[in-house]
């Protein structure tokens, strides 16, 4: 279960925040998870279901995390995929939270990782709870 609290201005700033970052990075659509699965805040559309993409996601970055560790502790920071219609760029926020951002097209957007980099900071400075266990998910 989620091991923070957000509240509902939390959640507005944290929208505004991804909303400037879809714009800037062109993509489709990113949605703000918690490792159980639970969406946080989600900009854009696919036209799909996005809790089974959060699910997924967070196995997938799960996995590639437990590689990492067997190729002698190295920690991903990232996970990316690319396909002929669409691509996924996956990146903690912190040991709780992932960023699923899905864009068109078989390539990702270029310096992705600092784009990422600076979302996730101003994600934290706007949302200490982000990096404070507290209690649960609201």
């Amino acid at each position: 279960m989620s091991d923070f609290t957000i509240y509902s201005e939390d959640v507005g700033k944290v929208r505004r925040l991804m909303l400037a970052y879809q714009a800037s990075v062109k993509a489709d659509y990113i949605v703000l998870c918690h490792r159980d699965g639970s969406i946080i805040a989600e900009v854009g559309s696919l036209g799909i279901d996005a809790t089974p993409l959060a699910v997924l996601s967070t196995a997938s970055f799960d996995s590639a995390r437990q590689v990492g560790m067997m190729l002698g502790g190295v920690n991903f920071q990232a996970v990316s995929y690319t396909g002929e219609e669409r691509s996924i760029y996956i990146a903690p926020v912190d040991e709780s939270l992932l960023l699923v951002q899905v864009f068109t097209g078989s390539r990702l957007p270029n310096r992705i990782d600092d784009f990422n980099r600076l979302l996730v900071e101003k994600l934290v400075d706007a949302v200490p709870a982000f990096t404070q266990n507290t209690s649960k998910l609201i």
